[in-house]
């Protein structure tokens, strides 16, 4: 089974690469920071919780197959 942070990281490539087009400043700060502790080696618990706190269906993301993936992988995170 893939690791769903990985997912998650992999499928946020796009909108925390370069300039973050439409997906919300919360959604982004979020992304980043998962993907900064990600790369430091640092404890990435905080930013993930954030992140599963999203409602994937609420959170805005554009209607695009990048934007797609990245709302399938938010749902990946979230508790069952």
């Amino acid at each position: 089974m893939p690791d769903p942070v990985e997912e998650l990281l992999e499928a946020a490539a796009p909108f925390v690469g370069g300039p973050a087009s439409g997906i919300s400043q919360a959604l982004y700060r979020a992304l980043y920071r998962l993907k900064v502790a990600r790369l430091r080696g640092h404890d990435h618990a905080e930013p993930l919780a954030r992140l599963a706190a999203m409602d994937p269906e609420r959170v805005k993301v554009p209607d695009t197959d990048t934007g797609r993936r990245l709302r399938v992988a938010l749902r990946g995170i979230r508790p069952a």
